[in-house]
């Protein structure tokens, strides 16, 4: 350790590693921090863009209308609710169509591939797709529901009771993929010598090496996918803005959504920035909350 903190100030190394510091904080800076000082006081503000009236400093006159509109409200609750269907689904399935893939042998390379392709597709592309095959008079699903029972036409898109659990369905497809390669790189990162030793004391089921070993050892990872998922699913906006517009009757509104409508549809752009300065601490609190909660149980590498 010692030689190393004397070898980061030694020779060339004395330059070369602050000038890659710096332009790594010029890019935190010129994309992250100064926008996000922007956007915050922006957030207080009454700018109208294109509007002839100068931009005024109104407080919290911005958060104060977000708190008492109904329309922001139920666009926190849509959110929320979609997180809640979205997050646990995706975990699950990924992790266990990763299971599944890393025990396929010669096949695994395939069935990969197969299993991530949704995430390589252009999504707005494949909500066009999805628009026909949830069609209620020539879709797919409409041909399949007369099978089960089910004869009235149902328009998944457009029915206030079904478009979030649509659109929930839609992300999962869309995400499950990418979640199933970052577990499986967990996965090869675990000796074969510890199932081996395993079976030798006596674990015999696959749910014993699992509950003992596959799990521990994959807690960091499945730390980071937890993360991942929520902040992909409050970051999910093309569906939406393709599928439904945020219909019926904002029934399918969610927080970007309502961002993009105050800032490019309503042009009021200090509305806008006080809902992204809300998303941005409701990322951080949940960030904030799971690193506290699920964070100090996570096992890194082997210690």
């Amino acid at each position: 350790m010692k030689k190393a903190w004397l070898s980061f100030f030694s020779g060339e190394a004395w330059v070369a590693n602050p000038l890659m510091l710096s332009s790594a904080m010029g890019c935190l800076l010129i994309f992250f921090i100064f926008p996000m000082i922007a956007t915050v006081v922006v957030s207080f503000t009454d700018w109208e863009l294109g509007g002839t009236n100068s931009v005024h400093f109104i407080g919290w006159d911005n958060y104060i209308g977000l708190w008492e509109s109904d329309d922001f409200r139920k666009s926190v609750g849509n959110t929320l609710f979609m997180t809640m269907l979205v997050v646990p689904t995706s975990f699950v399935l990924s992790l266990l169509l990763a299971l599944a893939v890393h025990a396929s042998g010669r096949l695994a390379q395939f069935w990969q591939s197969i299993y991530f392709l949704p995430v390589t597709a252009s999504l707005v592309a494949m909500a066009v797709v999805w628009q026909w095959i949830l069609h209620p008079e020539v879709g797919i699903v409409a041909a399949v529901l007369p099978y089960f029972g089910i004869t009235q036409k149902v328009n998944f898109l457009n029915d206030a009771r079904f478009v979030l659990w649509t659109l929930s369905f839609i992300t999962v497809w869309q995400m499950t993929g990418y979640f199933m390669v970052i577990f499986l790189t967990g996965l090869v990162q675990i000796p074969q010598d510890l199932y081996e030793a395993a079976r030798v004391d006596g674990a015999k089921s696959t749910w014993s090496l699992f509950a003992n070993i596959t799990w521990p050892l994959l807690s960091a990872t499945s730390f980071f996918v937890l993360i991942l998922t929520i902040i992909k699913t409050f970051q999910v906006f093309d569906i939406v803005k393709v599928l439904t517009r945020g219909g019926p009757e904002k029934a399918s509104e969610i927080l970007l959504y309502t961002m993009y409508q105050e800032g490019f549809s309503f042009f009021r752009m200090g509305t806008a920035a006080a809902v992204a300065a809300i998303y941005l601490a409701v990322m951080l609190l949940l960030t904030w909350a799971n690193n506290a909660v699920i964070g100090r149980r996570v096992h890194y590498g082997f210690e």
